[in-house]
């Protein structure tokens, strides 16, 4: 098994193209450090720049010696707290759909998205709310095609295929939308349970599903490789529904359980790691929902809990690092999350639950922008 490197010796990058290791400039409000081309290509385009310190990466070591090393050239940080994470760039779009439960990005960067719930009856010339692909064309939401049936989870393989978790199956098997393909079938992966109500698909392709008071890993021909289920002790591990799963590059897996007992599961080799019920300056306000978890490329984990308008952002370790009010910019009852790259920008989508059905104008609020710092 090989090593891993202690972060004290990791070469620092550009936190911006994460490529160029000849670091220049720090941004103190950012708290981002960066290349020359980086900060003239890149952060210069951020709304607030103009007004953002940034320095020379030689005058770190006077505002704090600690981010410098004896031989005068600057460390990692031994922590990746993002102590000062920024949301900038925040576009809404507004859909016809209520409550966003579904959201994925595709590999050709069009959205999947909807409320998973099955509409009886024929609509003609009417899209269908339970699952749809689309694109985000300007500031308009724009419908490439739409599914009827119930749907708990999606998931996107590295193949660009879409992974479905239906709930109550016959089989107990993850259906499927092939890329190109507007049909859905059967998948490979078949598990014994009642109900699939989450699916996740790691950056090697293995998938991860999970139901009742169970979590289950398969390779990718669809062979089991690990059942979460119970403890050493015979007890077991879940009491609840596993609604979301998001995995990291250090091998481990946070699985989301909402609403009987609260937390999230951090799931090492055959074990739970860690557990996380939220800091209590904010569960003392509101309960814990944790609705939805996804990875971040500086493998990071952010889970949403909508009751308290709350992002948490956890290290990989499920470790608390910092929270976010998604209220104090305009979003309100965050519910489910999608990450990607564009260029080297991390972009992050929310959907969010509506609760003003008064207001038509109040539903399907789906927002992008850009997330810095974790």
């Amino acid at each position: 098994m090989a090593m891993s490197r202690p972060q004290g010796q990791c070469p620092i990058q550009c936190q911006l193209c994460e490529g160029d290791p000849k670091v220049k400039w720090k941004c103190l409000d950012c708290d981002l450090l960066m290349c020359s081309k980086c900060k003239d290509k890149i952060h210069s385009k951020f709304k607030s720049e103009k007004v953002h310190r940034i320095i020379d990466i030689k005058e770190v070591g006077q505002l704090g010696k600690e981010m410098v090393s004896t031989s005068g050239q600057p460390k990692a940080r031994v922590s990746s707290s993002p102590t000062n994470v920024k949301l900038i760039n925040i576009k809404e779009y507004k859909t016809k759909i209520e409550n966003i439960n579904l959201l994925a990005v595709s590999l050709d960067g069009s959205l999947w998205i909807g409320d998973g719930n099955e509409k009886k009856g024929f609509h003609l010339f009417t899209s269908y709310t339970a699952l749809q692909n689309v694109k985000l064309v300007g500031d308009k939401v724009k419908v490439i095609s739409s599914f009827n049936l119930l749907v708990w989870d999606v998931a996107v393989t590295p193949n660009n295929d879409i992974l479905l978790a239906t709930g109550i199956t016959v089989e107990s098997r993850l259906k499927q939308i092939k890329a190109g393909s507007n049909k859905v079938t059967d998948s490979i992966y078949f598990v014994e349970l009642s109900y699939i109500k989450s699916v996740h698909v790691t950056k090697d392709g293995r998938v991860i599903v999970g139901g009742d008071n169970v979590v289950v890993v398969m390779d990718t021909d669809g062979k089991h490789l690990t059942r979460y289920e119970k403890d050493e002790y015979k007890k077991l591990i879940f009491d609840g529904n596993i609604l979301s799963i998001t995995s990291t590059l250090n091998g481990n897996m946070f699985v989301a359980q909402p609403y009987s007992n609260p937390r999230v599961f951090v799931l090492g080799k055959g074990a739970v790691i860690n557990n996380y019920t939220g800091p209590p300056s904010i569960n003392r306000h509101s309960s814990f929902n944790p609705l939805s978890v996804i990875t971040t490329p500086m493998d990071n984990v952010i889970v949403t809990d909508y009751s308290s308008h709350t992002l948490h952002i956890l290290d990989n370790t499920g470790q608390l690092l910092t929270t976010y009010n998604t209220k104090d910019i305009g979003i309100e009852y965050p519910k489910s999350l999608a990450i990607t790259m564009e260029g080297p920008f991390a972009v992050l989508y929310i959907g969010c639950y509506t609760w003003s059905y008064e207001d038509s104008s109040d539903i399907g609020r789906l927002y992008k922008m850009n997330i810095i710092g974790c």
